[in-house]
């Protein structure tokens, strides 16, 4: 059985929902704004402009803090996303889905051939080279802005 990859919420998403829970220190203020099953969305709403030596990573406005829940139950910080990071992870997302979508259409073409398939296969195809694409551009800014 294949699981479904889901597409992570876009930030202005995440801004637009109400606040579950907060964290206030002296460094800003996390806004958890998204809990499913297994995951915590926290968005720092409250901090520095931008990434400074000393402050701690999660408190840049804008940026998205993921917790993962442990086997132990308790929630592990996962990652810490800036903005473009976290559009480049989208892009990953959805690359992702439609590697699974392009899997399922070619099972499906194997099993019982079909014109409509083999179109569908086509467009999904087309559709990954696109994102393929525009995830390789995005990630050549993320990298630019590291060095």
């Amino acid at each position: 059985m294949m699981t479904s990859t889901l597409i992570r919420p876009a930030l202005n998403s995440l801004r637009q929902l109400p606040t579950l829970h907060q964290v206030s220190e002296t460094w800003g203020r996390l806004e958890l704004k998204l809990e499913t099953e297994d995951t915590r969305y926290w968005l720092t709403t409250e901090g520095v402009p931008q990434k400074t030596s000393g402050t701690p990573i999660n408190y840049v406005v804008n940026y998205v803090t993921v917790e993962k829940l442990s086997e132990d139950g308790n929630w592990d910080l996962k990652a810490v996303y800036s903005p473009e990071a976290w559009r480049l992870s989208q892009g990953f997302d959805y690359c992702q889905m439609l590697y699974q979508e392009l899997s399922r259409l070619n099972e499906e073409n194997e099993k019982a051939f079909s014109w409509e398939t083999l179109r569908q296969i086509e467009a999904v195809e087309a559709e990954l080279e696109k994102a393929n694409k525009a995830v390789f551009e995005l990630s050549e800014k993320v990298r630019s802005r590291w060095a």
